[in-house]
């Protein structure tokens, strides 16, 4: 078991005691103070109820994005409630059932994950459910265009294609989803309005659903395929009506529309509700209890089976009676005890899941969509639960404040999600915001309502999220913005140890921001892939060198390309998953807290990280406002290494450092050895070549993009061979990439560097990139500085408009150990990476990543004790200033100052001088100087000397 795993259950049992304590308390101190509805009079109450109806009328009157929301629903409603005054089959017709007598099943049997037959023939049709646990990319057409009465359960695709029941995937279950959630806003509608027309068509979908799920039984499934045999055994992961209890949300949504409509649907029974005995809160309450009673005993005790299996009844419990109401004495404070307070077997509580947050990160466990998911679910899942029992789920609990704003560094400049481990990116919904903000505006907090707020106005201003089509649920939930001080940090380095995982970035705008993330693999777990010691790099905002996530699902057989080193920018064979060691890095997140405090350099920063017989070192060079470039030394300690290279892109231009085109043919040499998804490579075209390498993968502009390029610079080793080759689609989401390129069922141009018999440790793969939009940025070459097995170095020549970028040359210094070397007559170095930035003759940056010493010319960065430190020199339009972790030692030229000179550096209370010492032989002064920021120093004659 790893440290970080045995770290974070032991915090998860000592918080499990604290929080359950807590909770305890609440519940006693809260519990006569339950919300409208709580004595089980006056629906609806899950949400909201009719003392809150006239504020709500107002707000949708007054806010602009509660207004628009609920004219978007109207907009979908008006249409088919108005057809269903004169159509009343048509709605009704789309719903997947099994219409036909005599396979009306009041029984199913499951075999092997999958439908197998039917029994029985109920007096109504029933309810279908999908053919299959696994989806596929059959997707619904839009419901003008489904078929009615399908009663073979073959039902009309994205494409126009009749499919039949056993490839339909998952369509059954969305269809019938969305016409739940369609009456949901059809009820919502008319509890604000009073017009019956949305009475009857919300009720209609909700009487055929609730007497066609009435005379269903629970699946039966003999052999345990799911993990148990159906019914209410406990165990397993079956729902009522789908293979995974997690994706069984229907009775959760029928409560909703129960609770909007409940005297309307009692007012009006159907027909055939009489045959059933029961009155309709009766049926519905028993239909509830199925799924609710089903859902409580099975999926996964922890994790985010946990929370999706809490997220599908949660509703339906909060629609209940309290316990009183019923015979069996279960009702809505019986099943709610265990969410809030106490745990099963089956399921987490509150308490322990919030244990399960990282105490330092704020992070859940598993990869970001999952992660995020979380949070956002608890979020939601407060307004129903403090309204069903009083129990105030958010107060005390700022980990779900910290949990929700940890998610930050994990977005890019545009509000999509970093990729890894399983999940395709994209926005992550904004849900967890949105409520945080409301809970923190009822409680005039208005500190936490203004740092949230400024969130959700990032994510509109990059067009990621909108407040004009929110649900009904969040025209109830949300508030208008917050104002004031809702400013956040420069975040330059966020690192999740769990995860394995660090982002690194300079800037966070679309246009010049430059961002990059490293991490390793995980075995499989929480949802964390083995995909090797992987990087992803930046530009335009968008993930321009990304890690593939176009599976079609876990069973398919893409995944294990998606999910592996092949789908990954990363080096084979060797290390796919397993710790990772943080050899060093800066700005680096103090060991307390996910995010750097503070930063040495405005100009450069890295990451030095070990893997199995891999180390790399990431870094990020900004060399103006708008240019920069990210520089990649990547050493394994195995004779034979391919490096690999997804990038965004129509087409890969491959030409030596010359310019010349490299003279590729058709390959046969690829092979499957280093890993077996090579095989999802395609069309591979190779040439052998040592010498220096530049690729150039371009975008097109188009509307919506400027023409974006991302150039490589990778220096020559002995023993290599080029390939290019075509990879699978970066993505299925059309909106990840630049005009949707590369995304499904586009190919991605991918680069191939194999290097055999020459040992990567010793002869490592060191390359830079460069993205540019239009036709701009600024490098023009990269070339070895010198390179002796543990060290090496490059010199990076820039060129461009303004003194940043005049004759401007970086020569980047990396090394395994902190021997001193001089790898140039106007250099020296003893640290793991280093920078010494001239424009010209004239220094610029001297950067000291993490070291001991670092020198050019008269200039000089040294530590006071042999310990490595972190360290800057810049030179500014108001002279020098520097930055250390800690004090230094300082070299400056004497200028003219003779043996009088001394070094003085700018405090509060104006500039000190620092005991000096002066070399008049080498013509420089040394002092040592405290830690500090952006210090001003300068060299003046000293008053006293002697």
């Amino acid at each position: 078991m790893s440290e970080n795993i045995s770290r974070r259950r032991l915090l998860q049992f000592s918080a499990t005691l604290t929080l359950t304590a807590g909770m305890t308390r609440l519940l006693g101190a809260t519990a006569a103070l339950a919300a409208d509805g709580s004595d089980g009079s006056g629906h609806p109450w899950i949400y909201t109820s009719d003392a809150e109806k006239a504020a709500l009328l107002a707000r949708i009157d007054d806010s602009d994005w509660a207004k628009s929301s609920y004219e978007a629903i109207k907009a979908v409603i008006d249409p088919l409630a108005d057809r269903h005054t004169t159509e009343p089959t048509w709605i009704l017709s789309r719903m997947s059932m099994f219409w036909k007598d005599g396979e009306r099943y009041t029984q199913i049997y499951v075999k092997k994950q999958n439908f197998d037959y039917g029994e029985g023939n109920a007096p109504v049709p029933t309810v279908r459910m999908d053919a299959t646990r696994i989806w596929n990319s059959n997707k619904n057409t839009a419901l003008e265009n489904r078929l009615a009465y399908s009663d073979d359960g073959s039902m009309v695709n994205q494409d126009g294609v009749t499919v039949s029941y056993a490839d339909t995937g998952h369509m059954i279950r969305l269809n019938n989803q969305e016409l739940l959630g369609l009456a949901q806003e059809a009820g919502f509608l008319y509890w604000l309005t009073g017009d019956e027309k949305y009475a009857a068509f919300g009720g209609d979908i909700y009487w055929q659903w609730l007497l066609g799920t009435y005379y269903m039984k629970p699946m039966q499934d003999p052999t345990s395929s799911l993990g148990s045999t159906g019914g209410y055994e406990p165990g397993g992961i079956g729902g009522y009506y789908d293979y995974e209890v997690i994706h069984d949300p229907m009775g959760g949504q029928a409560a909703v529309v129960y609770d909007f409509l409940h005297d309307y649907l009692d007012a009006h029974p159907h027909p055939k509700a009489a045959d059933t005995g029961k009155t309709m809160e009766e049926l519905s309450t028993e239909v509830f209890k199925r799924f609710i009673d089903i859902g409580i005993v099975r999926g996964g005790a922890s994790g985010n089976w946990n929370i999706n299996g809490w997220s599908c009844i949660l509703p339906a419990i909060c629609a209940l009676r309290p316990d009183s109401a019923y015979p069996d004495g279960k009702g809505r404070d019986h099943y709610l005890v265990d969410y809030t307070t106490t745990s099963t077997p089956y399921h987490q509580a509150l308490p322990d899941i919030l244990g399960e947050y990282d105490k330092v990160t704020g992070l859940w466990h598993e990869s970001p969509p999952y992660s995020f998911g979380t949070v956002g679910s608890l979020l939601d899942f407060a307004l129903p639960v403090r309204k069903a029992s009083g129990v105030d789920t958010i107060g005390g609990n700022d980990i779900l404040r910290r949990a929700a704003l940890a998610f930050v560094p994990w977005l890019d400049a545009r509000g999509n999600m970093v990729v890894f481990g399983d999940g395709r990116g994209g926005s992550p919904g904004y849900t967890a915001f949105e409520r945080l903000l409301s809970y923190y505006i009822e409680q005039g907090d208005t500190t936490h309502a203004a740092q949230v707020s400024r969130v959700i106005q990032n994510a509109v201003d990059a067009g990621q999220y909108g407040r004009g089509a929110l649900t009904l649920v969040d025209i109830v939930a949300d508030s208008d913005l917050a104002t004031g001080d809702g400013a956040s940090s420069d975040v330059r380095s966020a690192y999740s140890p769990h995860h394995r995982h660090i982002v690194m970035r300079n800037g966070n705008d679309t246009a010049n921001g430059l961002m990059a993330t490293l991490y390793g693999g995980w075995n499989g777990s929480d949802h964390l892939n083995p995909n090797g010691l992987a990087i992803q790099l930046y530009g335009q905002g968008w993930a321009l060198s990304p890690q593939c996530k176009s599976y079609e699902s876990y069973w398919s057989d893409d995944y294990k390309y998606s999910s592996g080193p092949a789908g990954a920018n990363t080096v084979v064979p060797g290390y796919t998953q397993g710790e990772i060691t943080v050899n060093a890095m800066e700005p680096a997140p103090p060991a307390d807290s996910f995010t750097n405090t503070g930063a040495i350099s405005a100009y450069a920063q890295f990451a030095d990280v070990s893997a199995g017989e891999k180390r790399r070192q990431l870094a990020i060079i900004r060399t103006s406002a708008t240019t920069g470039y990210y520089v990649d030394i990547f050493r394994s300690d195995q004779a034979d290494n391919d490096y690999i290279h997804h990038n965004l892109g129509t087409g890969l231009e491959l030409t030596t450092d010359r310019g010349r085109a490299l003279d590729l043919s058709a390959a046969d040499d690829l092979g499957t050895a280093h890993d077996a998804a090579y095989s999802y490579f395609a069309d591979p075209r190779a040439a052998d070549h040592d010498g220096g390498l530049r690729a150039a993968w371009t975008i097109p502009a188009s509307e919506v993009n400027p023409e974006i390029t991302m150039r490589m610079w990778m220096t020559g080793q002995r023993g290599r061979r080029v390939f290019q080759v075509d990879g699978p689609p970066t993505t299925l989401l059309t909106t990840l990439t630049p005009n949707a390129v590369n995304s499904s069922p586009q190919t991605t141009p991918t680069l191939i560097v194999r290097q055999n018999g020459n040992n990567a440790a010793d002869a490592p793969f060191a390359a830079v990139f460069e993205p540019a939009a239009d036709g701009g940025g600024s490098v023009r070459s990269a070339e070895k500085l010198l390179a002796d097995g543990v060290f090496c170095g490059l010199r990076v020549r820039s060129e461009g408009a303004g003194s940043d970028l005049a004759g401007r040359v970086d020569h980047v210094l990396s090394s395994t150990d902190a021997a001193s070397r001089a790898p140039h007559a106007d250099i020296d170095f003893a640290a793991v990476f280093a920078v010494v930035s001239v424009c010209g003759p004239g220094l610029r940056h001297l950067y000291l990543g993490s070291g001991t010493d670092v020198r050019y010319r008269d200039y000089r960065l040294r530590s006071t004790d042999g310990s490595a430190v972190s360290a800057a020199l810049d030179r500014t339009r108001d002279g020098l200033r520097y930055s250390a972790s800690t004090r230094v030692s300082l070299t400056l030229p004497l200028a003219n100052f003779g043996p009088r000179a001394t070094i003085a550096h700018e405090t509060a209370d104006g500039f000190v001088t620092a005991r000096s010492t002066v070399d008049r032989r080498a013509g420089t002064v040394t002092a040592t100087v405290p830690a500090g920021d952006g210090v001003r120093v300068k060299v003046v004659a000293s008053r006293h000397h002697g």
